[in-house]
């Protein structure tokens, strides 16, 4: 289960996925009529960018952002009982920095090919439950100038104090970038830490998937269908989409 607080409780939480987020003109075959592709469209939850924001890149290959918001927290924090609180300050986009020693040392050959990254910072402070980590990508079938670097992190045992952020890689081809307010800025999914194993079937069992398969078309399957080029031509469109049983993914509030 995905646990999220909000930097600010004025801003957006996590969202269900959406099948679709490409609208089309008319015609037939678009990639979204694709049950599969559909089905991981939707699969898991969506962060979204809180502001709009602009990247423009400058001669010397670096990027400005702007507007560069900084926001402070809507509660306080005190290191201590005895301490005065006061709002924590969390930047919306920032850059790596050329020389950078902290967080982590970068250098200056490394920058060189991380140059057109920026950190977005999501304003969610993330955790998951035991054993649970967080695959975090980009929105499946979804091209922009723009991709947030795929991570897989920790967040059953690791307490960040901070809001997580999504690190985006922008394309240096183009000269301005725009991240408009609502846009999904990457996708997050709980998924199990676990051992995984891949093997090959044997000769009998791969007999017994194939005669499973044949018999599946000849119970289910449309043939002869009117556009098939090839006897035997076998229509499972409705079938398959009938019989997808598909992740739901629920937002409680």
């Amino acid at each position: 289960m995905l646990h999220y607080f909000k930097f600010r409780q004025d801003l957006f939480a996590p969202v269900p996925a959406k099948d679709v987020y490409v609208k089309r003109p008319a015609g037939k075959g678009w990639p979204e009529e694709c049950p599969p592709i559909r089905a991981a469209n939707g699969f898991g939850f969506d962060l979204l960018a809180n502001f709009d924001v602009t990247f423009t890149r400058k001669r010397d290959k670096s990027w400005r952002v702007a507007p560069d918001v900084v926001l402070p927290s809507d509660f306080d924090y005190a290191p201590s009982e005895e301490s005065p609180g006061q709002p924590l300050t969390q930047q919306y986009a920032w850059s790596w920095e050329k020389g950078q020693r902290l967080p982590h040392v970068i250098s200056d050959n490394v920058y060189e090919s991380i140059r057109n990254q920026v950190k977005i910072s999501t304003f969610l402070f993330l955790k998951t439950d035991p054993n649970e980590l967080l695959y975090i990508t980009e929105i499946p079938n979804l091209p922009r100038p723009w991709r947030p670097v795929t991570a897989l992190i920790d967040t059953d045992w690791y307490p960040a104090s901070y809001p997580w952020h999504a690190v985006i890689e922008l394309d240096p081809a183009q000269k301005t970038i725009r991240i408009k307010k609502g846009d999904p800025l990457c996708r997050v999914i709980p998924v199990r830490r676990d051992t995984y194993f891949a093997s090959e079937m044997s000769p009998e069992t791969f007999d017994a998937f194939f005669a499973r398969g044949q018999k599946w078309l000849a119970t289910h399957g449309k043939f002869e269908h009117e556009q098939a080029d090839t006897p035997g031509h076998v229509d499972i469109t409705r079938t398959y989409v009938r019989q997808q049983v598909k992740s739901k993914f629920v937002v409680m509030t």
